[in-house]
């Protein structure tokens, strides 16, 4: 029987050439041992998944997993799914190479021995288990239960949302609107420095939030989190703004409402801001991706000019997207690749935030460089036949690259005492620049008539 059964994963195994030797023999061990959901499957869901596969889980960008991993007859129904998916590389996504593997915050690389393991327990008939062998560790949740509050940074010191909800309308597909949302009253009538940051979008139409407090809301990317003694001030205002991308398939009948909202933790005072986190997007355009080139290649610089602490980094493109690398130059001439994404996806957008600040010195160089696909080999390639240029719609095509970072000189900021006059002018200067850049929609009385055009 258990010869049998061997011979059955050896052969599954021999056809899929994405699994290595090690992974063979990881699975045949596994199998024998008979993995069960609660003892074998379920640790490593929690792991590797559940980030996003949990009750609840976020929807930022509009991505929501379909099922919770956490419950054994919803990882039993998909459990098809679930070894393709670890089969061919699709899961869980990640997308930065090995290479980084142990560099960034939450990454989500799987171990081949993981993958066998789960990929046995699918194999060897999805078995449940005793629930009582993992009963505590379950019952604490692993991490991976949301909050009472029902957002991810916890309690928030302050929510906005829009003044009304904003309709999109049957014959809009893409639809990128800067609106603006209003603070309640007497809710942020002084500056305070943002330590979390919550984007909660009304539905998956959602596609991306940009907004200079909140950073960036895309497909793969959660809450914001400022390591300690490092964040981003937001003056007192009457409103946050925010652009909007709306993504859905037009037509009699697909219009849709939102409601989307933002969760902001504040620095309590006393606290002390070492560290004032600016951002920075780095986009390149002018460039034409003729029809058919299946790796047309765009690049891109930037001089840094002091001494900097950087903090992540955001490679953004669209459909049509191949692969994106961050280098540095430094001044002796040595070059370092800071990050290298092969394989990207459009609908994985991860911001990858280094586990401790990378020092870059003044005079280094970074060197952008984005691939693009943009043929008929390109299942994803909206028109092959197409020459694309830079454009926002998700059609055109961005050679973008967001990165966060801080001066290297400690400011010792405490907070609750009088702000430094240029960390609040530069505040300000950047929320209004950002206002001027965008035409803004303003919610009038009574009025929705706007949305509907």
């Amino acid at each position: 029987m258990r010869s049998s059964l061997r011979t059955k994963v050896l052969r599954r195994l021999k056809a899929t050439s994405a699994l290595s030797a090690t992974l063979l023999a990881s699975v045949i061990h596994a199998q024998s041992a008979a993995p069960t959901f609660y003892a074998d499957a379920l640790p490593l869901f929690e792991k590797n998944c559940a980030a996003c596969h949990k009750p609840d889980g976020p929807r930022v960008g509009g991505i929501t997993a379909p099922m919770s991993l956490l419950d054994y007859n919803q990882a039993r129904a998909w459990a098809p799914m679930i070894r393709n998916a670890l089969v061919t590389g699709y899961m869980p996504p990640w997308g930065a190479h090995e290479r980084h593997r142990g560099e960034f915050k939450d990454e989500r690389y799987i171990d081949d021995a993981e993958k066998a393991t789960l990929i046995a327990w699918i194999d060897g008939g999805v078995l449940e288990g005793n629930p009582n062998a993992t009963k505590q560790r379950v019952a604490a949740g692993g991490g991976t239960e949301m909050p009472e509050s029902g957002w991810w940074i916890g309690d928030p010191d302050l929510v906005v949302q829009f003044e009304k909800p904003v309709r999109v309308a049957d014959n809009i597909e893409d639809w990128q609107p800067t609106i603006q949302m209003p603070v309640p009253e007497g809710a942020h009538t002084e500056p305070k420095w943002i330590a979390k940051a919550e984007l909660n979008p009304g539905g998956p139409w959602v596609h991306h939030i940009v907004s200079s407090h909140m950073g960036v809301g895309v497909p793969g990317r959660g809450p914001f989190t400022y390591p300690e003694g490092w964040g981003v001030l937001m003056p007192e205002d009457p409103f946050i703004t925010v652009n909007m991308h709306y993504h859905k398939d037009p037509g009699e009948g697909t219009a849709v409402t939102d409601m989307t909202k933002a969760g902001f933790v504040f620095y309590e005072d006393g606290a002390v801001i070492d560290h004032v986190v600016e951002t920075n997007l780095l986009p390149h355009k002018g460039w034409t991706i003729p029809a058919g080139d299946p790796n047309f290649e765009v690049n891109n610089t930037f001089a840094i000019d002091e001494d900097i602490y950087l903090l992540s980094m955001g490679p953004h493109m669209h459909y049509r997207g191949k692969a994106m690398r961050y280098e540095v130059e430094y001044p002796d001439g040595e070059r370092e690749t800071l990050l290298w994404v092969p394989d990207y996806d459009f609908n994985w957008q991860f911001l990858y935030e280094y586990k401790e600040p990378k020092f870059l010195p003044a005079g280094s160089v970074m060197h952008l460089s984005w691939w693009f696909d943009n043929s008929s080999d390109n299942r994803f390639n909206p028109d092959p036949t197409m020459d694309v240029v830079y454009g926002p719609e998700t059609t055109d095509e961005m050679a973008n690259a967001r990165i966060y970072y801080a001066p290297t000189t400690k400011r010792g900021i405490v907070v609750g005492e009088d702000l430094p006059r240029d960390v609040l002018d530069a505040a300000k200067k950047a929320e209004k620049q950002r206002r001027e850049n965008s035409k803004l929609l303003v919610l009038e009385e009574n009025d929705l008539s706007w949305l509907s055009n």
